[in-house]
């Protein structure tokens, strides 16, 4: 009899090391940024944290995707020194998968913005193509600026474009999350 208990008790420790091996990997926290936001929210969640948009873009359809934008004007944003700019949050199915902000009339901002980018790591041109229909988060004709720089943040799977338009006033920084659904 207590060869039998010794057998069974070996028996359930094996089944409950296999049940444990076989779990789910758990699954990586995104990152956040400064204000909380993080991506993969839904636009209850960053609406919860950023107040009621200026505007809200709903069902905008770029290449193949529909995205929704939720526009907040002329905010301080604290990742570039409470700059005041202007962030649109970009949505596919309800999950948020890109974070451009605007900065108007930039100046001398594009080298900062650009310097603390490189000192990250190194700078990349961006291969558009590679982004499929994520571009449209990038730009909203598809068309990004042929100066764009960007950075690959690999461990959080992330890539960050910065723009600056033909007259040097206008600078665009995107935040891309390579993990969303909508690029696989």
């Amino acid at each position: 009899m207590k060869k039998l208990i010794a057998v069974l008790t070996v028996l359930c420790l094996l089944c409950a090391s296999v049940a444990a091996l076989a779990e789910a990997p758990a699954v990586k926290e995104k990152i956040g940024f400064a204000n909380g936001v993080r991506f993969g929210m839904s636009q209850a969640e960053v609406i919860a944290i950023e107040g009621e948009p200026h505007e809200i873009d709903a069902e905008d359809l770029k290449g193949l995707v529909t995205f929704t934008e939720l526009e907040y004007e002329k905010v301080p944003d604290a990742m570039v020194d409470n700059a005041i700019v202007d962030r649109t949050y970009l949505f596919v199915g309800d999950k948020l998968v890109a974070i451009r902000i605007d900065f108007d009339d930039a100046g001398q901002l594009y080298e900062k913005i650009r310097e603390a980018l490189a000192a990250k790591g190194e700078m990349i041109t961006p291969d558009f193509a590679a982004l499929g229909n994520a571009v449209f988060a990038v730009d909203d004709d598809g068309t990004p600026e042929l100066n764009s720089v960007a950075f690959m943040d690999e461990t959080n799977n992330l890539i960050t474009v910065l723009e600056l338009d033909e007259d040097g006033t206008d600078i665009d920084l995107t935040i891309l999350d390579l993990d969303a659904d909508y690029l696989k």
